[in-house]
């Protein structure tokens, strides 16, 4: 028997024949759906069957809808509820969706409104557990202690962290992909006097440019295709808490004019609509680009950037840390034994020495992604370097390449061992800058500025 992956909704509504024709229209709309006319049955239901959305009705004998929405998320936190309300009551929907709730759809309703506004709940639930999984990378959820680190380089950031949090200044906070840029902006969030507002992260690469200035600005209805009813936008929900704009670089030059406005005047206006609102929220904004890079080849408003850096936070990559690597492995080793069921209880010291010594392109999350491999396929109370995948083992074991670590490659660039290594590498990747850069965990430009000091050819490298 073939199991069901059609998106659970759950639809609690005390109006029966409501309740009957919007279960109805669901499935009919490919959905998996479960009907209950009273709010406890709905929550009952929901702890056996686990729900991907909810839509609940405002006003309910017993709990009303923001309560109910409260109790299941306190089972499912990335549980998106939408509610129902009438016209007279759509200010105790805005005063939900402040609390939590995803968004509010007034009766009567339009059943294409229906299927949009849950189409992208769906898709908001998505984002957040990605954006939990990134958050993940550096140890957790939480304030700046729970980052996992004790280099020189993370000491630095935390104590940029906390010397910010308790300030209003705008932060960009700035690495590469899978570093922990947006654990880097909750910290900031969680240890100042926000942290019990609203913490509202936009991924600014995955959504359309009309879409994106939705769900920042809000719209009114009828501003476009789609538009069934006035929404307000992050900076309104977010209120006097914080909007993360994750891969701010991303953004089209209209909405870096818009932006730009909200950081130099704290005003915005919904897509549609002439008046004028205000924001209070704080602005954190993270990028995996060079932004300076972007402002000089006109991709980005230098106006725009300068406003973003009042205060800048470089988070590190992996290979500039590598000291942190036991500390990382020992930190996730027991959640991911726990979710994997595996007696594995510790990490061998050469299988250790080939994880310090491995470029980490993908940073920490690759570093996890990389253990919770190694412990699908096996199953050893002591994790070995033989248990580690190939892809791994292979880059760190190169016939004939001398174990230097960056750090030491680095400091010593024109010496006879650094010539060595990239000789070894240049050989083993037949002339491939771009793999020899990958390997040794190096900027390409880089990699061709040493091989010019070195007086080194790749082209005479690229025979088998």
């Amino acid at each position: 028997m073939t199991a069901d992956t059609r998106p659970r909704v759950l639809v609690v509504d005390d109006d029966e024949k409501l309740l009957e024709a919007l279960t109805r229209a669901l499935q009919a709309m490919g959905y998996a759906v479960e009907g209950h006319p009273t709010p406890r049955a709905g929550l009952a239901r929901a702890r056996k069957w686990a729900p991907d959305a909810a839509i609940v009705d405002l006003k309910m004998p017993g709990m009303d809808g923001i309560e109910l929405a409260a109790a299941l998320q306190g089972d499912a936190p990335d549980l998106p509820v939408i509610v129902l309300t009438g016209f007279g009551t759509i200010r105790s929907a805005v005063e939900a969706m402040r609390r939590g709730v995803y968004d509010y759809l007034t009766k009567p309703f339009d059943l294409d409104e229906v299927e949009l506004t849950l189409k992208r709940a769906l898709e908001h639930r998505d984002l957040r557990r990605q954006n939990r999984a990134m958050s993940e990378a550096l140890g957790g959820e939480g304030n700046p202690r729970e980052i996992v680190g004790d280099s020189a380089v993370i000491r630095a950031m935390v104590r940029r962290v906390q010397a910010v949090a308790g300030t209003d200044s705008t932060v960009l906070v700035t690495g590469e992909t899978g570093t922990g840029k947006e654990l880097v902006a909750r910290s900031i969030h969680r240890s100042g006097p926000r942290k019990d507002e609203p913490f509202v992260t936009v991924d600014c690469a995955a959504l359309h440019d009309t879409l994106l200035e939705s769900e920042l600005f809000g719209h009114s209805r009828g501003a476009f295709t789609g538009a069934y009813k006035e929404r307000a936008g992050y900076f309104e929900v977010a209120s006097r808490g914080t909007v993360f704009l994750d891969e701010v670089g991303e953004l089209d030059p209209g909405l870096q004019k818009k932006l730009l406005r909200v950081l130099e005047e704290r005003t915005f206006s919904r897509i549609g609509e002439t008046r004028v609102r205000r924001t209070r929220a704080r602005v954190v904004a993270a990028t995996n680009r060079d932004l300076e890079a972007e402002v000089a080849a006109s991709r980005f408003r230098e106006d725009l950037f300068y406003r973003l850096k009042v205060i800048a936070i470089p988070v590190p990559p992996l290979r500039a840390r590598r000291e942190d690597i036991p500390l990382l492995v020992r930190h996730h080793l027991p959640r991911l034994t726990r979710r994997l069921n595996r007696r594995t209880r510790s990490v061998s010291p050469d299988a250790l020495e080939t994880l310090q010594r491995y470029p980490w392109p993908g940073n920490v999350r690759e570093l996890v992604n990389v253990l919770e491999h190694a412990l699908t396929f096996h199953d050893a109370e002591v994790l070995g370097r033989e248990h580690l995948p190939d892809a791994v083992v292979s880059r760190v074991q190169v016939q004939g390449v001398p174990g230097i670590t960056y750090p030491e490659l680095k400091a010593r660039v024109l010496d006879d061992a650094s010539r060595e290594y990239l000789v070894a590498l240049l050989r083993h990747h037949r002339g491939n800058v771009s793999r020899v850069a990958e390997h040794a965990g190096l900027d390409r430009r880089h990699v061709h500025r040493l091989l010019r000091r070195l007086g080194l050819d790749p082209s005479g490298y690229r025979s088998p």
